[in-house]
């Protein structure tokens, strides 16, 4: 059983590692390419479009994968693009009333508005047709030269041309064209009724104490990976943002491996499947952790410096201590999906909010005295007092 879970966690794994490991790649080219400065309006148009992706679906893609979610009428890929394009669109306009765009980053952060929108939208609903069918693996083996394909292009582009905005606009284009095709392949419109949509919908909000949590968590896991980005710029400017960025890149990779637990055994788990037990679970996962910390220590001391020119240098350290978060994420989410397993999932949220919030004012207090070190252990320091407070509810659980 396990050599076969390990298996398919690989399978599954590589279209989720390959994207975050060409944009690493794009992103050390920018900054080899273009200044400090650019680099860093380009890091907080990507902080800005991650916030469209992430809280599009409000969470309800994982809710209706769930144990209770899925036997809901309305949870249904149609119910999911309308609420994900209302949503993109709400939080568009907010981002545009509330934030400041001009020069580099107004045309920058429209650019990537289409990526968002492939991503945050398209790529959620076709995830979650494949998914709601079991065929996850399946969804994998194309996502994997699909998201690939948007990559190496702009990978491309930049290294030829040298400019950044026709690198984007190129990547934005064909992420669009892929994710809308192949969701209109998938035929999900051929059932739409207006009216079915709005009766679903109205009862879906009717019963927002039952999804509520996961919009809410995903809030929380802003707070950890999002608004550092935000409180970076705001405390230091964006050039020093540039650096944080440049480092806390290279993270996106391992958070993949912590997203492919979450995909696989969150749906599954909550269905009452009967995989492993918690300990044993608790143990591989801990296990995976440690080569990984190690992996990333050996990068950040020896081939940083290689990788990005010296303006850059400080990320090195940066990366190092951010290491540490994966020996405490990966219990984290082992623990969150077995909180939502036992029907127990609001105290989880609560303890991530706390500590979200706690992160933040970390942030806020470390960033002035040890700079954007200080951001890097404010993420640490939150993670571990999570995986303490979790590890102290579940005990409380089975006493």
């Amino acid at each position: 059983m396990l050599k076969v879970e390990l298996i398919k966690m690989m399978f599954v794994s590589l279209p989720m590692v390959l994207t975050p490991a060409f944009n690493v790649l794009f992103l050390v080219l920018v900054a080899r390419t273009v200044n400090l400065t650019l680099y860093g309006n380009l890091s907080y148009g990507l902080a800005l479009i991650s916030i469209l992706v992430g809280f599009s679906d409000l969470g309800l893609r994982d809710y209706f994968l769930s144990k209770d979610g899925i036997t809901k009428k309305y949870s249904s890929g149609i119910n999911l693009f309308v609420i994900s394009v209302f949503v993109f669109l709400c939080i568009l306009i907010l981002q545009y009333y509330l934030l400041e765009f001009e020069g580099q980053l107004s045309i920058i952060f429209l650019i990537l508005l289409g990526e968002a929108f492939a991503l945050g939208v398209l790529h959620k609903v076709v995830y979650f047709k494949y998914q709601s069918d079991d065929q996850l693996p399946v969804f994998s083996k194309y996502d994997s030269i699909f998201k690939v394909i948007p990559a190496a292009v702009k990978i491309s582009a930049l290294y030829q041309t040298k400019d950044l905005v026709f690198a984007l606009v190129l990547s934005s284009v064909i992420s669009l064209a892929i994710y809308g095709g192949w969701l209109f392949r998938l035929r999900l419109f051929d059932a739409f009724q207006f009216r079915t949509v709005i009766s679903d919908l109205k009862a879906l909000f009717i019963e927002y104490k039952s999804w509520g949590f996961y919009t809410i968590s995903f809030v929380s896991f802003f707070l950890y990976f999002g608004a550092d980005r935000l409180v970076v710029e705001y405390v230091l400017g964006v050039e020093q943002l540039a650096i944080y960025s440049a480092s806390m890149a290279f993270m996106s990779v391992g958070q993949i491996f912590v997203g492919v637990l979450w995909s696989l055994y969150m749906p599954r788990l909550s269905r009452g499947e009967k995989l492993w037990s918690y300990n044993r679970f608790m143990l591989v996962v801990t296990a995976f952790s440690i080569p990984l910390v190690f992996s990333y220590l050996i990068f950040s001391i020896y081939l940083f410096s290689y990788v990005y020119p010296v303006d850059y240098q400080e990320g090195g350290a940066v990366l190092a201590v951010s290491a540490l978060y994966f020996i405490f994420r990966f219990p984290n989410v082992v623990m969150e999906i077995y909180f939502i397993v036992d029907g127990k999932y609001n105290a989880f949220v609560k303890m991530r909010i706390l500590f979200g919030f706690i992160s933040l004012a970390l942030s806020f207090s470390l960033l002035p005295v040890l700079g954007i070190l200080g951001a890097a252990l404010a993420l640490v320091i939150s993670e571990m007092l999570l995986m303490l407070s979790s590890l102290l509810g579940r005990r409380r659980q089975s006493c």
